[in-house]
């Protein structure tokens, strides 16, 4: 078993493929990993390479990607959890680009949140009479 946070298996198939299901969402379900496109495509094409082959896997995988089928990334997440379960190198893999997803996606949002104001942030608006701000 590897140290650290382990990442759900049903996480991993929504970073990978949840774009899909999400697409009609909109824009916003695009923007939340614009970020780590490249990352959350690696780890697709490396859950898709892995079940290369194995037609029912495959069958999911196109339903999920083509008509963005929730129950189809069900499927696919079963398929992956016994698969990340046997073979442990492939989980450690996927996990670890799964993680970094995740960071970038915590990094964007924490971007978003917090503008750097410095270190003491007021609302002049809610101050009644007359505001003074620093000094004496």
């Amino acid at each position: 078993m590897e140290s650290g946070i382990t990442i759900a298996v049903a996480t991993i198939a929504n970073l990978a493929f949840n774009e899909f299901v999400k697409s009609g969402a909109g824009e916003l379900a695009k923007q939340s990993l614009k970020g780590a496109g490249s990352l959350v495509k690696s780890l697709r094409e490396q859950i898709q390479a892995k079940f290369q082959g194995n037609s029912r896997v495959e069958a999911a995988l196109a339903e999920v990607v083509e008509q963005g089928n929730p129950a189809a990334l069900e499927k696919v997440t079963k398929y992956l959890d016994l698969e990340m379960t046997e073979d442990e190198a492939f989980a450690t893999e996927v996990r670890q680009i799964a993680q970094q997803i995740i960071n970038i996606q915590n990094q964007t949002i924490s971007d978003r949140q917090y503008n750097n104001y410095g270190r003491d942030q007021i609302n002049i608006e809610t101050i009644q009479g007359n505001p003074r701000i620093g000094g004496s």
